[in-house]
């Protein structure tokens, strides 16, 4: 495989704090149930893949906005801390840090409540100020916590710089007419391909997403890896998983996923290769608690690539 040295990666996405508490099992509505641990970890889709593509190797840089306050601070630290560019992080001084309300079963299963706070403030200007860089960058990486119509603007920034777009459908909601043709590689989970392809089955609703314009579709399966469709009449790649230590937490497996595979994109492998890579960092970061924590490093990769 290619080296996951080099490339570089912007990052379009949210900046939260989480909030993890973990029972043996999820209460059922109107039960209480007394949990067995609690942590505040830094996380946010946009933010976990940043660092998941900074560990990897990749040159990162980080658009979005935190409150001015202690999470905020705590997050842009953290950033620059891994090495990615945090200069166009904005300090929102009329909105919090954004927070999510994580619960984990003893199997490492998660519920996930998200309040947006700054990451609903992330503004199309915000990356009109930011074209320049994104236009400089490999590969432009961005999901669906910030507003949709400020994604759009940074595929369209990207496409019009020749800049590959990888989009993380997540959470799933609906997207523009005019923003499927821009996404060069969709990432999603099998629910979300089912939201947004209409299909139960992950390859038909991946000819769906095609068909819409998408180049190139990546269906993560949690334990059995993923599946890659390019076009409608290409052939299905399925790329297998990795053996997983223990489960720990399941949280940030997805982000992992992405970022890797955003660093290994940008490095100048395939989308097939790109999603090996992801697969290997998806199955380290279940085996951590916490989101951002969990990201791994490129040696932790390669070694788990290896079957070291």
């Amino acid at each position: 495989m290619a080296s996951l040295l080099g490339g570089s990666v912007v990052v379009v996405g949210s900046c939260n704090m989480d909030m993890v508490t973990r029972a043996p099992r999820f209460p059922s509505a109107g039960e209480h149930l007394i949990a067995s641990s609690f942590g505040a970890y830094l996380g946010g889709k946009g933010a976990n893949q940043a660092v998941a593509a900074a560990r990897a190797g990749a040159d990162v840089a980080m658009i979005g906005r935190v409150g001015s306050d202690a999470f905020g601070t705590q997050m842009v630290s953290a950033l620059a801390e891994a090495g990615i560019a945090v200069d166009a992080v904005a300090i929102d001084e009329e909105a919090p840090t954004g927070n999510a309300s994580i619960w984990l079963d003893a199997s490492g299963e998660n519920r996930i409540l998200i309040f947006p706070g700054a990451n609903g403030r992330l503004s199309p200007s915000d990356i009109r100020m930011q074209r320049s860089r994104i236009g400089a960058a490999s590969v432009l990486l961005a999901q669906l916590e910030v507003p949709i119509d400020t994604i759009a603007e940074a595929c369209r920034a990207a496409r019009g710089a020749g800049v590959r777009v990888v989009l993380n459908a997540a959470p799933a909601s609906p997207l523009p007419a005019d923003l499927w043709s821009l996404i060069d590689v969709l990432v999603v989970n099998q629910t979300e391909a089912v939201t947004l392809g209409g299909d139960i089955d992950a390859v038909r609703s991946s000819r769906v997403l095609i068909s819409k314009g998408v180049g190139t579709v990546v269906v993560t399966l949690g334990g059995a890896g993923c599946i890659v469709m390019s076009d409608v009449n290409s052939g299905l790649v399925t790329i297998r998983s990795f053996p997983v230590v223990s489960v720990v937490d399941t949280t940030g497996a997805g982000d992992a996923f992405c970022g890797a595979l955003a660093a290994s994109l940008a490095s100048g492998t395939s989308v097939a290769e790109a999603a090996r890579v992801g697969n290997a960092a998806g199955s380290l970061a279940v085996e951590v608690l916490g989101a951002l924590p969990s990201m791994p490093t490129s040696g932790q990769i390669q070694a788990r690539l290896e079957g070291r």
